[in-house]
């Protein structure tokens, strides 16, 4: 076994994934003191700028460093070694998972905005002085049905994944402590727990934003529904009172959220 070559392998992704956890707890952090309600950009909520520009920076110098350890392993099997099978058959999964994993970070940066109580309400107001017809109005309710659903998908995919980071990093301590010295298997010891720490501040971070993003998101649904209510009104004739009733409920709604 050559252990040279191991520790470099364990060392290099070792320190990628307690890279990812950590950058991964700092931005929670960042993300859990952001979460507010502006009228002005309506998509803060759903647009995390600083977690996707971060995770840009990282998954770039991830995959930077992985093709050149990829690059530098099909050289030495090509001209060290004369096995140039090995080598094409490293360059080509190394280019194919670099590829694979570019794919999905631009995916994730430019996906399709998602439908939005702050967007409906922004364009609700701005029809609010004129008459909506029954085509606008079922329009309207159906955005809203698509904002409820997406708001009640909660994937817990990015949870597995920290999770399978952790895991990682134990399983790289668990091996030094069988294979290297004792300085080396100490140093995998504390990137582990390090990894730990990260995944159990990230955990509180996400959710500390999750419950003051669901408090926001029920204001503006909340808002949204006074506002289909009144423009409802016209189209079925006028209830004496219900347009102040939902003046009163609006201007309510704007206060609690200040």
């Amino acid at each position: 076994m050559n252990i040279v070559a191991l520790l470099t392998s364990a060392i290099f992704i070792g320190g990628v994934v307690l890279g990812l956890l950590i950058a991964d707890a700092v931005v929670s952090i960042v993300d859990a003191r952001r979460v507010r309600d502006d009228d002005d950009q309506p998509d803060t909520l759903t647009r995390h700028r600083v977690r996707e520009l971060s995770w840009t920076v990282i998954v770039t110098a991830a995959l930077a460093v992985l093709l050149a350890f990829g690059a530098d392993s099909a050289a030495r099997f090509v001209w060290d070694e004369d096995r140039p099978v090995v080598g094409a058959y490293i360059l080509l999964g190394v280019t194919l998972l670099s590829f694979v994993i570019g794919i999905a970070a631009v995916a994730a940066v430019v996906r399709r905005e998602r439908p939005t109580y702050a967007r409906i309400r922004r364009d609700l107001r701005d029809r609010s002085s004129f008459t909506l017809d029954s085509e606008e109005l079922a329009e309207f309710e159906e955005r809203l049905e698509r904002a409820d659903r997406v708001r009640a998908r909660r994937s817990q995919g990015a949870l597995l994944l920290r999770a399978v980071g952790v895991a990682v990093l134990l399983g790289l301590a668990v091996l030094a402590a069988l294979t290297f010295p004792v300085g080396v298997a100490v140093g995998f010891g504390v990137a582990a727990l390090l990894g730990a720490v990260a995944f159990v501040v990230t955990i509180r971070a996400r959710a500390i934003a999750h419950t003051a993003y669901q408090a926001v998101l029920e204001a503006q649904r909340a808002e949204v529904a006074a506002l289909l209510e009144r423009a409802r009104i016209p189209a079925r004739g006028r209830v004496p009172g219900l347009g102040n009733r939902v003046a009163r409920a609006l201007a309510i709604l704007r206060e609690q959220q200040k």
